[in-house]
């Protein structure tokens, strides 16, 4: 260090004195108080230089009033004098020769000159050096001093660019660019070419090189850098957008940057044994990705249209970081980026178009929505027996810090560091907060495929008769392609998603968002006439609605849940799924109601014998089920089999028998020859169901030919099912094909 050696510190000295002769000479004429106070510094730096044998010890407790002759100076506003003063105050603070005290009349001054517009680019390199300094307050105001001369160099481009430039400009010379050079492009006017050379030189600190323009600087922190991009790229686009000089520091800096720094996070496998390799594999540091995923995410927002091949792969990198040997504080992380992309609908189409519409292009929607879905599925099951997924499992005191050290002990095979002092770890992350973001990510995901379909309408389930319409008007065949794409891209990963976060939804108001998500998803299926998706969440709302293991062979019959998802696809299958007994399923939810299976022809007799209880979810997914008949049926076609069937077991469940005129009405508890017991706590709800039931016929009445035909034909072969029930003498009286025969 400079400190050590005596003949730096000695040439320092020497410097210094110079410098305050020059000062004193330029000063003392209209400027006495610098001339005076240069010449008082003088004297009390030889007597530093005769008592101290250690010159740097003697200048740090004097620091204060050796800076002030050249804080008197820059108060001048003279250029010459204001040079040379930061040029001074820049020796001392690379020799750390600058007390505390010091510090802070320099941070003082340096602000005074930012705000006259003065000497920017030795302001900057005076600040950044102030920033590499102990104390915490100083590096916070220098850091603050720094972000608002960068945005003060970029605002006067913004300035420039609205005059009208009279001078002609040399066109541009892409090879000059790849060079790099401390001279701006000949293309670009003054202030464009000084904040061309200034994010220029940003990068190449934040990738450990030497700048070109910021002559002096050899270093700055990463995790800074990396802060000053982000807040150059977040507040100023246009410029990037109208300047392609700006543009191709976004292609040719930025973007390499950001993939070769985002390498450790993608090597990394937590819990894995390392490769056979001589170089250690090195762990992802929380600070750097949480900064390079900011960029990412202003990328994609504000610079997809400039990016698209470069935006494919940072979206390929954020599904990758959701998979389950990556950190849990790496795959939250992307799953906020994933968040802030989902709530904007116009993205989601650009995606969709750019990437999963192309035939030979990764379907990053798609991959999205199903690595969203993984995610939530990881969530839910057991490590399957692997070191990896155990040790996954486990608190990892070592995520995401710098590779050799942690804590200031080594990391070795073997080695479970306990670390006496935590820096810039990863935070704990809350048990289900990833969870909870997965969700919402899907919730937005189904909004903006709606807003895509729908454009800006109300809320549709408002308006039943809107909704029971046939598909969207009339859109284009590009338009319906989107459409069409937009719901093969994202129908499976939602499906079963939901479905899992239905099954293990303990709260009335989560169980809420999914089935609304459910409905919807149902209802812009069947408006684009895609039946097979339709079926999938109509038989999903259904089979939510009857008991746990309800056996029921016309919900089984249908199409599987499957398309072509590729690896990331995650069909939910036994092995997969949460296998909830009718035990774990009432620990979940309140049972309500107790009764009998309803006999079916095409079940054997032993498949109708013991109990069936219904729990308070169940009903919640009934009004939801009632919901899309009443709202959606125009849409429904086939899948009115599915939905009146499937009431038809729960009407029976429920103990409901027809009155006079076709209605269903309650029947009180083990009477009437109704099996069922039926708690208090649903009690109040019979009738309200009871009444949708009524008007879900009357609302039939807005239904066009097509769709009415298709309810018609439902409740024929309901009818003809129960006759030929009755027939073998199973079951005397099928109460809800009794009340659908009035209306036939």
């Amino acid at each position: 260090m400079a400190s050590k050696d005596p003949a730096i510190a000695k040439k320092l000295l020497e410097s210094l004195q110079g410098d305050l002769r020059t000062l004193s000479a330029e000063g003392k004429r209209k400027h006495p108080n610098v001339k005076e106070s240069s010449e008082q510094t003088q004297l009390r730096l030889r007597t530093i230089s005769s008592k101290n044998t250690d010159i740097i010890s003697g200048l740090v407790p004097a620091s204060a009033e050796i800076v002030q002759p050249f804080v008197l100076g820059c108060e001048t506003k003279n250029q010459k004098l204001v040079q040379l003063c930061l040029v001074s105050i820049q020796k001392l603070i690379s020799h750390e020769a600058v007390s505390m005290t010091a510090a802070n009349s320099i941070i003082d001054c340096l602000w005074n000159l930012m705000e006259a517009g003065l000497e920017e680019l030795k302001l900057l390199q005076t600040a950044i050096l102030l920033h590499f300094t102990k104390d915490s307050t100083t590096i916070n105001t220098a850091a603050a001093t720094i972000k608002q001369l960068v945005s003060i160099v970029f605002e006067r481009v913004v300035t420039e660019d609205k005059v009208q430039s009279q001078e002609p400009l040399e066109s541009l010379n892409v090879e000059e660019l790849k060079v790099g050079s401390k001279n701006p492009p000949k293309s670009l006017r003054p202030c464009a070419g000084d904040a061309y050379l200034l994010f220029q030189d940003l990068c190449q600190l934040v990738n450990a090189d030497q700048p070109h323009w910021l002559m002096g600087m050899t270093e700055m922190t990463r995790t800074f850098g990396l802060e000053l991009l982000e807040s150059v790229l977040t507040s100023f686009p246009t410029i990037f957008s109208q300047h392609k000089e700006f543009s191709f520091l976004l292609k040719e800096r930025v973007c390499p940057l950001v993939i070769k720094l985002f390498s450790p996070s993608l090597k990394y496998r937590q819990g894995l044994p390392p490769p056979p390799s001589p170089a250690p594999v090195e762990k992802p540091f929380f600070p750097i990705v949480m900064r390079l995923l900011r960029i990412v995410s202003t990328l994609i927002k504000h610079y997809y249209n400039l990016l698209m091949t470069e935006c494919e792969i940072f979206l390929s990198l954020l599904v990758k970081f959701l998979d389950p040997e990556k950190p849990q504080w790496q795959r939250c992380l992307a799953l906020e980026v994933l968040y802030k992309l989902c709530i904007q609908p116009d993205l989601i189409r650009s995606f969709c178009e750019s990437y999963d519409m192309k035939p030979h292009s990764t379907k990053i929607f798609r991959d999205m929505v199903n690595g969203i879905g993984s995610f939530i599925q990881s969530q839910f099951m057991n490590p399957p027996g692997g070191p990896a997924a155990q040790t996954a499992n486990k608190n990892i005191d070592t995520q995401g810090s710098p590779p050799a050290l942690v804590g200031g002990m080594p990391v070795g095979g073997g080695v479970t560091p306990q670390p006496a002092f935590m820096y810039r770890e990863p935070p704990n992350i809350a048990d289900g907060y990833g969870l909870s973001l997965a969700f919402y990510c899907l919730l937005e995901v189904v909004k903006s495929v709606q807003f895509l379909l729908h454009g800006d309408e109300t809320d549709e389930s408002q308006k039943p008769k809107a909704l029971i319409k046939k598909p969207l008007s009339s859109p284009t065949e590009e338009e319906r392609h989107l459409q069409e794409e937009l719901i093969n891209s994202s129908w499976c990963g939602v499906l079963a998603a939901l479905s899992l976060l239905l099954d293990a939804s303990t709260d009335e108001s989560a169980t809420e968002g999914i089935l609304k998500s459910m409905q919807i998803f149902a209802s812009l299926c069947g408006q684009i006439e895609m039946n097979i998706p339709r079926d999938a969440f109509i038989t999903a709302l259904c089979k939510a609605s009857l008991p746990p293991h309800y056996t029921l062979t016309v919900l089984n019959s249908q199409a599987p849940v499957t398309t072509s998802m590729g690896q990331k696809g995650h069909t939910r299958t036994p092995s997969q799924d949460l296998q909830m007994t009718g035990t774990e399923a009432v620990e979940r939810s309140q049972v309500v109601a107790v009764g009998t299976p309803l006999p079916t022809a095409s079940l054997p007799v032993g498949a109708h014998q013991g109990p069936v209880m219904l729990t308070a979810k169940n009903i919640q997914c009934m009004r939801a089920l009632l919901s899309v008949a009443h709202c959606h049926g125009g849409i429904l076609g086939t899948a009115w089999h599915l939905v009146l069937t499937t009431l038809q077991h729960l009407v029976w469940i429920l103990g409901l028998k027809p009155s006079s005129g076709g209605s269903l009405k309650v029947s009180q508890q083990i009477s009437e020859g109704t099996n069922a017991v039926i708690t208090t706590a649903v009690m109040a709800d019979l009738p309200v169901l009871s009444a949708m039931l009524s008007r879900l016929f009357e609302s039939s009445q807005y239904l066009d030919d097509v769709a009415l035909h298709h309810l018609i034909d439902a409740l024929c072969k309901l009818s003809s099912e129960a006759l030929e029930l009755a027939y073998s003498n199973r079951v005397s009286t099928v109460h809800f094909s009794n009340a659908c025969a009035v209306f036939t």
